[in-house]
């Protein structure tokens, strides 16, 4: 069992990314169950950490057969504390406090009304799922690790989530619901912030030239994009005629 945690909070770790991502591009309302999920699993490791038993509400019974109890029988027979019961054994175990400890219970009555009965008393699910994240379980992972959830998007390689950071897609998303405070600058680093500069001042520009669009210019480019349209139709009758004599002779 000397590997629980460490599995555990690399799968969270994953998971909380994910999470992130779906709640910053208004993903909802997977988002919800998704992040408090990632909290769950994170919380447990932590206090796996510890000793893996700790995050058992209930044990296997002891068997006159076996000598030692094993992860099988944990799996099976065993009960891992609910994400209600987890903040109080966080501290128990390790001293750590949830300090927004009414955030993280209202999110997680959230959670269960989504899951238990596919409603939610909230509209803006994808906003609070931002605010949990950066507001609550972000801290919270970040002093047990010294990792973010934001350097799980990053620093990772694959493109996907270089373009989120390097082009200030996330960036301007996160800004859209949540100050860009001091953590948040350090964790998202210069390039994100370029990034997002070159982007507003791409979009402003745009709409500074839009805006100095006479009736003229608009009634042209009406004009243009009738005849691109007419011309891709035509070739689609015409390449619908090709196929009709290949395919369909007479």
């Amino acid at each position: 069992m000397k590997n629980v945690a460490k599995n555990m909070r690399r799968t969270g770790m994953f998971l909380f990314r994910d999470a992130f991502i779906e709640a910053v591009q208004g993903e909802k309302p997977m988002c919800v169950v998704h992040a408090a999920h990632a909290a769950e699993i994170l919380l447990k490791a932590r206090i796996a950490q510890e000793h893996p038993l700790l995050i058992f509400s209930k044990l296997p019974k002891a068997d006159p057969n076996k000598n030692t109890l094993k992860l099988i029988d944990l799996l099976e027979n065993g009960r891992t504390l609910s994400y209600e019961e987890l903040p109080d054994q966080l501290w128990a175990t390790t001293g750590i406090k949830i300090e927004r400890i009414n955030q993280y219970c209202e999110f997680g009555r959230l959670r269960n009304q989504i899951v238990h009965l596919s409603m939610a008393n909230a509209d803006t699910l994808d906003v609070l799922a931002v605010r949990y994240s950066l507001e609550v379980l972000d801290p919270l992972v970040e002093s047990f690790w010294g990792r973010s959830v934001i350097d799980f998007i990053t620093k990772d390689p694959h493109d996907e989530y270089n373009n989120l950071v390097s082009s200030g897609l996330l960036e301007d998303s996160i800004r859209n619901v949540f100050t860009i405070d001091q953590r948040l600058r350090r964790l998202l680093g210069e390039v994100s912030r370029k990034g997002w500069e070159t982007m507003r001042a791409h979009l402003e520009e745009t709409d500074r030239l839009d805006r100095s669009k006479t009736n003229k210019d608009l009634e042209a480019e009406c004009e243009a994009w009738e005849e691109s349209r007419a011309s891709h139709t035509n070739d689609d009758q015409d390449d619908g005629n090709v196929i009709n004599l290949l395919f369909c002779p007479k």
